[in-house]
């Protein structure tokens, strides 16, 4: 079943890539799953040290 979530691009080094992906299967993760992942747990760490971020996603769309 298609995903209902936006596809988003990302550029980064060989490396960088190659070794994220090496974090997804020792977590038993996609490399997509790991980043989300690691995206997420940033952007919480940075909220609980400054506060929510507010975002208004209709604006993705207009």
């Amino acid at each position: 079943m298609p995903s209902s979530v936006p596809m988003r691009g990302l550029r980064m080094e060989d490396e960088l890539y190659l070794k994220l992906k090496y974090l997804a299967s020792k977590d038993s993760r996609s490399y997509n799953q790991e980043a989300v992942h690691i995206l997420k747990s940033y952007v919480e760490k940075y909220e609980t040290e400054h506060g929510t971020i507010n975002v208004d996603t209709d604006a993705l769309y207009q």
